[in-house]
């Protein structure tokens, strides 16, 4: 597995699981999530809680690693600190260098994200993404998945809008190694 190395967070992880394509998704990227992520989508009875602890047992580009310790670096510390406890993780991860880019589904995340230049993605684009690393056989498929992610998600008109239309050059730096 040599896809390109990517920290997901709860939402995230719970939608592409409920989409159907968290599996492929770890075919694509080499996919980690901190223990407490871990801990929040693998409640009993939750939404995917079954699957994703089956993930999480097999080397399949999925894993589970240890929440980050030390300091947040001094540029993005009080941006950090506004967050939940699960995405604060995740962006620490990246901040510490762990990981390429984040897949983030949560509003303040992405937020952090943008100010901090950290290269994000949201669950609506995977689909594309799939399609793009020739994972979906056909544009339909996309779409079905896409307005799927969108109904189980909360996006923005705006969100929705510029995902529809993102294309395959927008979205290169996350099929690159």
């Amino acid at each position: 597995m040599d896809g390109p190395l990517a920290m997901i967070d709860a939402s995230s992880a719970i939608l592409l699981t409920k989409a159907g394509i968290m599996d492929a998704c770890c075919q694509v990227f080499r996919i980690k999530m901190t223990r407490r992520v871990f801990e929040e989508v693998t409640v009993m009875d939750r939404p995917g809680e079954r699957r994703l602890r089956a993930l999480a047992g097999k080397a399949s580009g999925f894993v589970v690693v240890e929440d980050p310790t030390g300091p947040f670096p001094d540029q993005a510390g009080a941006d950090l600190q506004r967050l939940h406890q699960g995405e604060r993780d995740t962006l620490h991860h990246f901040l510490n260098g762990t990981v390429r880019f984040v897949i983030l589904d949560d509003g303040k995340g992405v937020q952090v994200c943008r100010r901090q230049g950290i290269p994000h993605i949201n669950a609506l684009l995977c689909p594309k993404i799939l399609y793009y690393c020739e994972w979906l056989p056909d544009a339909r498929q996309v779409r079905s998945l896409f307005d799927r992610i969108a109904g189980l998600g909360r996006y923005s008109k705006d969100v929705l809008a510029w995902a529809r239309q993102c294309r395959r050059s927008d979205l290169e730096f996350f099929l690159n190694r």
